[in-house]
């Protein structure tokens, strides 16, 4: 039981990411896809808290091992899954293809990050914690706007942005984190408080991320994300 006193609480932040990827897989096979996809933002909250405890404590000596696990659980397998079984009728063959292609190139993009230097000041490529937040949010959205051919859409420049080599900025600033962290958790809340107001701060987190997305284009400073 020795692997337990090399856990720091970097670690156990990144445990908490793992089981909540693994309740938005409960949640997509039990029917309840918006409850799973909420999970999954839940998940990305403690992904980053773990990045930032990490920076700021100490990670421990299985952490960076423990992290790319974690995210492979929350960010490719279960939106995979609640990609697949959240799409029904014939469709769900075609939904059933695109989400193995999502897996499969989420998981390379977190194979290529754990070979790579970690002092670079961009990633390599979208990271799939903002993938799956990007498809989180969007099948969040009113009924009305969500759309079988649009996911498709998303999940082919999804694959194709991970597995790019375009750079995308650490959001490591304190403006940059406070105003991500207020969208994730109101859209989080609202869910559970006021449901019916949801698909107000999921349309703000989706067209945030479509800004993110859209950055190596852009050309956004670095320093907004790092002062």
């Amino acid at each position: 039981m020795d692997i337990f006193k090399d856990l720091v609480l970097p670690d156990i932040m990144t445990l908490t990411n793992a089981i909540f990827g693994l309740l938005a897989i409960f949640a997509a096979f039990s029917g309840q896809i918006e409850l799973g996809f909420v999970f999954v933002l839940v998940a990305a909250v403690a992904d980053g808290m773990d990045g930032y405890l990490a920076r700021t404590i100490s990670q421990g000596p299985m952490g960076e091992y423990l992290d790319s696990l974690a995210d492979a659980v929350s960010f490719g397998v279960a939106p995979a899954c609640l990609i697949y079984l959240g799409i029904s009728g014939l469709l769900r063959y075609a939904a059933g293809f695109f989400a193995c292609m999502y897996l499969v190139c989420g998981i390379l993009r977190l194979a290529r990050f754990n070979t790579k230097k970690k002092t670079i000041p961009d990633f390599e490529g979208l990271p799939i914690t903002a993938s799956a937040v990007v498809l989180s949010s969007y099948a969040l959205l009113a009924p009305q706007y969500i759309y079988s051919w649009v996911i498709f859409g998303l999940l082919v420049l999804l694959c194709y942005l991970m597995i790019s080599d375009h750079p995308y900025p650490k959001l490591r600033g304190p403006r940059a984190m406070g105003a991500v962290s207020m969208l994730f958790f109101s859209t989080i809340l609202s869910y559970f408080l006021l449901n019916s107001y949801m698909w107000i701060f999921s349309t703000i987190l989706f067209l945030s991320l479509m800004l993110y997305l859209e950055s190596p284009i852009m050309r956004i400073p670095r320093q907004y994300y790092e002062k």
